[in-house]
């Protein structure tokens, strides 16, 4: 059986270039599993966190994880980690719909992982949105820059 560690390595790959595949990322959650992005409270349950995947491929379809540190304690694995890309596709945010800015980003990150028997039962996000949007141009008039 794969370790902790290993699995959420498997699941940053499912999420990245040629192997993004969606449907595979869900397959390594539990039924009642959950994804929350902690910067925008959006909570994906179950199957439904393959959205995830396809979400962030359409605004970013070059986006990589550079994993910098993983920490495991029992059921528990904290990563830390940077979000690379180019923002070539509408990004989603609470305010509205960001165009594509053709913008680069490395945004720090940190992402806190509970499993249970091989799969993840919760997996928390907390990524530096304003950061982000800093980088994508869009921080200082947000209003301006989404389409509502």
């Amino acid at each position: 059986m794969a370790t902790n560690e290993e699995i959420i390595r498997e699941l940053y790959a499912l999420a990245e270039g040629d192997r993004r595949d969606a449907e595979k990322f869900a397959s390594l959650f539990h039924e009642g599993g959950y994804f929350q992005d902690e910067s925008s409270g959006v909570r994906l349950h179950g199957r439904d966190v393959g959205q995830l995947i396809e979400a962030v491929s359409g605004a970013f379809p070059d986006m990589h994880r550079e994993l910098l540190w993983i920490y495991t304690t029992g059921e528990a694995v904290i990563v830390e980690l940077r979000l690379q890309g180019t923002h070539s596709g509408d990004f989603h945010t609470g305010e509205g719909v960001l165009p594509a800015t053709g913008r680069t980003f490395d945004v720090p990150c940190c992402d806190v992982f509970r499993l249970r028997s091989g799969k993840v039962e919760a997996f928390h996000c907390y990524n530096q949105l304003s950061v982000w949007l800093k980088q994508l141009g869009a921080l200082d008039n947000l209003g301006a820059a989404v389409k509502r």
